[in-house]
């Protein structure tokens, strides 16, 4: 069984299905539209979508029944990964099971529609270069705006998004800002993003936290972290301190940077003892004030044995979290559960945000979280039908 992780391990319930291969990608504001209809159809699983699919698709040509996505493809098709639209007799079928959307509209980010805009939109709460300079020498610790768009902000303007700095701000906020703005257009980022962002100046941020987690069919796990980190402090980043724990392992832990890490990456080990390694990523070149970068490592030597589970520690304001699971030789996925803990012991259940199907003996679950905080937990936990004892 695996315990924790600083990013720590301990017991809890999660469930979801694998992702994207581990590789980071933007920040995107919404899900795709497809997978917010398909789950409300109950067809988010590959099983389920293909067995409609036929359906459908017996009543437009008989001869696409058995034509659906790969498993690897409907998965591309729900985390947005798809350059393009699907070859046309995905189009048409996924037009008739979707009534009222075009193969265009399923593939965009789904928006929740709101009412029109007021005449008069709420006033702007401030400059972007003011609100970071307000905030970079004194960090709000918890009471701050983090979270997606309500209906009620419909219409509403945010933090003067302008390329010209304030005048009386200091060198160091007119560079964050710059560098903010600029993040904005290579990643698309909303204008809530980037107003969020500024508020937190002061702060370090993961726009996104990516864990694959392989287990094989003896119960040896491997783990890959992948952090897009963003740097909102006023001073560079070049050290991310990190710990691991495992119940049980395979002697010491071993720990490697990730090659394809946008810093070089060396890792440098504080304390280890026989299930739990304390270590620091040091980082060149430093991540300046307003750049963003991917770090990240792989932990070998833990094993999953007699209880499934995954507990995941946030130290940070975190933008976009996923957990990718693929556990081999499995043999069938009895239960999955997920739970996001609060920083004031409260929980609430993160099961609507997970996926999980097989491949052949291997479960895959993949589980997703938006806007997270300091001192927030998130859980999987599952149970299969062959556990390593």
């Amino acid at each position: 069984m695996l315990a924790s992780s600083r990013f720590v391990l301990v017991p809890c319930y999660v469930q979801q299905a694998v992702g994207s291969k581990g590789r980071v990608k933007a920040v995107t504001t919404a899900p795709i539209r497809l997978k917010v209809v398909l789950r409300q159809q109950h067809l988010q699983t590959h099983t389920g979508f293909c067995r409609e699919y036929d359906k459908v698709a017996q009543t437009i040509d008989p001869e696409l029944v058995g034509t659906y996505p790969s498993r690897a493809q409907f998965h591309r098709w729900l985390s947005g990964e798809l350059k393009g639209l699907p070859h046309p007799h995905h189009c048409r079928v996924l037009e008739k099971m979707c009534p009222g959307y075009s193969a265009a509209q399923l593939f965009e980010p789904d928006q929740p529609e709101g009412p029109s805009l007021p005449a008069e939109p709420p006033a702007d709460d401030g400059g972007l270069f003011e609100v970071i300079e307000d905030r970079i020498d004194q960090p709000v610790a918890s009471a701050v705006e983090w979270g997606p768009e309500q209906v009620e902000d419909t219409g509403r303007s945010y933090a003067g998004l302008s390329a010209n700095a304030a005048t009386d701000v200091s060198e160091n906020t007119q560079r964050l800002g710059q560098r903010l703005l600029k993040l904005k257009k290579v990643q698309r980022l909303s204008d809530r993003d980037i107003s969020q962002f500024a508020h937190l100046a002061g702060h370090i941020i993961d726009l996104d936290l990516r864990i694959d987690i392989e287990i094989s069919g003896n119960g040896a796990a491997r783990l890959t972290y992948r952090f897009e980190v963003l740097n909102m402090t006023d001073r560079p980043l070049t050290r991310l301190s990190r710990d691991l724990w495992f119940q049980y392992t395979s002697g010491e832990l071993t720990i490697r940077p990730l090659a394809d890490s946008t810093r070089r990456v060396a890792i440098q080990r504080i304390h280890d003892a026989p299930n739990l390694a304390k270590f620091a990523c040091q980082l060149s070149p430093a991540i300046q004030p307003g750049e963003s970068a991917v770090v990240g490592y792989t932990c070998e030597g833990g094993r999953f044995e007699d209880a499934l589970y995954w507990r995941q520690a946030v130290p940070r304001y975190t933008r976009h979290f996923t957990i990718n699971l693929r556990h081999g030789d499995a043999g069938d996925l009895i239960s999955c559960s997920a739970v996001e803990e609060h920083d004031d012991g409260s929980e609430n259940s993160a099961t609507e945000e997970l996926i999980w199907d097989d491949e052949g003996d291997d479960v895959i679950i993949t589980l997703t979280r938006d806007y997270l905080r300091p001192n927030q937990s998130v859980t999987l936990r599952w149970t299969v039908t062959r556990e390593h004892a």
